[in-house]
């Protein structure tokens, strides 16, 4: 699957690497799948990847979509999460951003970054977390 989900519970931490181009539906089906299940803690740190990901399939209404869903399942955590993106290149940085503006109202810490070292600091994980392939170090 394009999207890999690695769990860093040592940092209270899930990694989301998309590596290549990724399907609306799959997109929405993996991330919903994901925010269902029961085990999910919405305290826990997430790091969204798109450092590999090819983003021009990415329809602006299933960002929408995918806002209003997030919305519906995470409203009041007792601790809000801390979300960072990683996204450098211009398009993908520019949807996310967009979908930072779609889900303004969820209660957690959104940010976009353009380099992981950036976004790895920002939520508090050292950086030998990922290695340069954004898998588990």
């Amino acid at each position: 699957m394009p999207i890999t989900l690695n769990t860093r519970p040592e940092h209270n931490l899930i990694i989301f690497t998309h590596t290549g181009e990724i399907s609306d539906d799959d997109f929405l089906e993996f991330y919903q799948r994901h925010f269902k299940d029961e085990t999910f803690n919405p305290s826990t740190k997430l790091l969204v990847d798109l450092r590999e990901a090819d983003s021009r399939p990415r329809n602006p209404d299933t960002l929408r979509r995918f806002a209003a869903f997030v919305m519906e399942h995470m409203n009041n955590p007792s601790t809000p999460p801390k979300v960072a993106v990683v996204a450098p290149k211009s398009l993908t940085y520019g949807l996310a951003r967009m979908y930072q503006s779609y889900a303004d109202p969820v209660p957690w810490d959104f940010i976009v970054f353009r380099a992981i070292d950036a976004a790895l600091a920002w939520l508090d994980v050292p950086e030998d977390t990922i290695d340069d392939s954004g898998e588990k170090a």
